[in-house]
């Protein structure tokens, strides 16, 4: 009998992290870019091709935003060229928002690159920058672009991080394990 109480600590903290623990386990939420057709292609661009930027972010963009972010991951393509986190210089990387009330995105600058050439860049109106459209350099120096004709972004449904829920469970189920074991040796 004297295995009870401390199974019955084990359960208690167990039962505290299960409470805890998912406060901390974080959702992310990621955001899509869609452009327009590019209306100047210098060859290997054409007319057909435009920008699309994929964006992870921790959390989503909040109501009323007005500043730069980082993303956890990112991949921008222009038709030629895909640019993510894996192959850009972060000094050439450039996630600037304005949301409005409904944590809309708005305003916009998203510039990734590495140093002034291969780059990849979508603006929209944002105070220090009066140029609207997307553009486009290869490693060649061959320009794409458009102008006065911004694209959309759209958000996909945030998704929780399943590894801090497995490690919950596989606690939870250790825990229940020793229980039995521990229950087990007592009735003997």
């Amino acid at each position: 009998m004297k295995a009870l109480p401390k199974i019955l600590l084990a359960l208690t903290g167990v039962a505290a992290l299960s409470l805890a623990y998912p406060a901390s386990v974080q959702a992310s939420v990621t955001y899509q870019y869609i452009g327009n057709p590019f209306t100047r292609a210098d060859p290997p661009y054409t007319t057909s091709d435009f920008v699309t930027v994929m964006m992870t972010l921790a959390d989503p963009l909040p109501a009323n935003f007005d500043g730069t972010v980082t993303p956890t991951a990112f991949t921008a393509t222009d038709g030629v060229q895909t640019i993510n986190n894996h192959n850009t210089d972060p000094i050439d990387t450039v996630f600037q928002f304005v949301t409005d009330a409904t944590s809309t995105i708005t305003h916009w600058e998203v510039a990734v690159g590495s140093g002034d050439f291969p780059n990849i860049r979508s603006f929209n109106g944002l105070p220090t920058i009066e140029f609207v459209g997307d553009s486009a350099v290869d490693e060649n120096v061959n320009f794409a672009g458009n102008s006065d004709s911004p694209g959309v972004w759209s958000v996909n449904a945030s998704v929780p991080d399943a590894g801090s829920t497995l490690s919950l469970m596989t606690l939870t189920l250790m825990a229940f394990g020793l229980l039995a074991r521990r229950l087990q040796r007592a009735a003997v």
